[in-house]
């Protein structure tokens, strides 16, 4: 049986890549008829992600107090925005931009070695810090896709160059308008979920600093909130504010991904 879920795990995988691979393709080489595999293919591999999850759950692999476990989470919620905006408007450029952040979630989620939380620490605080930031994590990556989608426009209207798919998205005030309010939603869950870590750390008696993770996360708030500064109070033309955002993702990845939580391993 473990080869089978396994097995799930690596379908939704493939599926995301496959999908976000043929979206991106057709932004470069438009066509006129719709691809209506697309949408079934979406569908199958949502659903063998929720029975990937589904197994975790049952078998208790998956506790939302590991980055892995959370990564597993957060990847399935971005494939169903994407799967939202593509159902309810007809878009398929959300499938290129948001599939391969689920898939690269995923990757990490169940092929990392997963993170051993000492016996002994506090899981209710901590539960309410993973939630909080899963909350951000989800605005802020959602936020990057509208941001990309921004840029690629403002790169079309310039080069003359047209991307049909992206005719079906909303014009650049939109754009720029639910970026910001994404932020807006998620800068403040990014600080919240920090905060009640760093009071969790308290009461464990050690010292959040000594953890690149905080230090990385200070980092990657300090991004965002100069996107809110800029935005709302210097009035930076649209395209550096998308950069900006872009930069904050990136740091955001880094930041879960790759720094690992020392104050939760001690």
């Amino acid at each position: 049986m473990a080869f089978i879920w396994t097995l799930l795990g690596w379908l939704s995988l493939l599926g995301y890549l496959v999908i976000a691979s043929v979206t991106l393709w057709r932004l470069w080489r438009p066509q006129k008829h719709p691809l209506l595999f697309l949408k079934p293919l979406l569908i199958a591999t949502i659903v063998c992600h929720l029975l990937y999850l589904t197994e975790g759950a049952v078998t208790g692999w998956l506790k939302l107090d590991t980055p892995e476990a959370v990564a597993v989470v957060l990847s399935v919620l971005v494939a169903a925005v994407a799967f939202w905006q593509f159902k309810q408007s007809k878009m398929e450029a959300p499938l290129g931009f948001l599939l391969p952040l689920s898939a690269i979630l995923l990757a990490f989620g169940s092929f990392e070695r997963p993170t051993l939380l000492p016996s002994e620490l506090r899981r209710d605080i901590w539960l309410v810090h993973v939630a909080l930031l899963m909350g951000g994590y989800l605005m802020l990556m959602l936020a990057f896709g509208s941001a990309v989608t921004h840029l690629l426009k403002l790169w079309s209207l310039k080069r003359k160059r047209p991307l049909a798919l992206l005719e079906k998205l909303p014009p650049l005030e939109k754009t720029e308008r639910l970026t910001s309010q994404l932020i807006l939603l998620g800068f403040p869950l990014l600080v919240l979920g920090m905060v009640v870590g760093i009071v969790w750390a308290r009461m464990e008696g050690k010292s959040e600093w000594n953890d690149p993770k905080v230090l990385f996360s200070i980092l990657t708030g300090g991004v965002f909130a100069a996107y809110l500064h800029a935005r709302f109070v210097r009035r930076w033309e649209a395209a550096t504010l998308h950069w900006l955002v872009v930069v904050g993702f990136i740091c955001l990845l880094v930041t879960f991904l790759a720094v690992p939580h020392t104050l939760a391993m001690e």
